[in-house]
């Protein structure tokens, strides 16, 4: 006589808990994708920051000189920001131009940051025109 068990397997296979995990470790391996392109846009985003703040800075000293002491000029030089413990290299070039052909005692100054982030180029540019209150 043979016996029938009517035991009941009422756990997992193995082969249910390994299929299990495969479909967490897609779902995970997901997730952390998404985590690390959103951290390297906020990065991206923070350079960009620290670059308007180089601008807006050296486009706030020559706004503070003397009218007469702003020169028309091309300079160019690199600035080293300290940006959660890592420095980086932002290149920046001011440019004056005298808007005297216009019939006013007017300056432009325009301002130039760049800087290079993992394969791109990025830049920011602002300017602004001073006029002399003497007229």
């Amino acid at each position: 006589m043979l016996f029938k068990s009517k035991v009941k397997s009422l756990g997992f296979t193995l082969i249910e808990v390994m299929v299990a995990i495969v479909i967490l470790m897609v779902g995970l391996l997901g997730m952390f994708q998404t985590i690390n392109l959103a951290m390297d846009k906020n990065l991206e985003n923070q350079y960009r920051e620290n670059a308007i703040a180089v601008a807006e800075q050296l486009l706030g000293h020559q706004k503070a000189m003397a009218f007469e002491n702003i020169t028309a000029r091309h300079v160019f030089r690199v600035e080293q920001i300290a940006s959660n413990s890592v420095f980086k290299n932002f290149s920046t070039e001011h440019h004056v131009t005298d808007l005297a052909a216009s019939g006013t005692k007017s300056k432009q100054i325009s301002v130039r940051v760049w800087w290079h982030y993992k394969t791109k180029n990025y830049e920011h540019q602002t300017s602004s025109a001073i006029g002399n209150a003497e007229l």
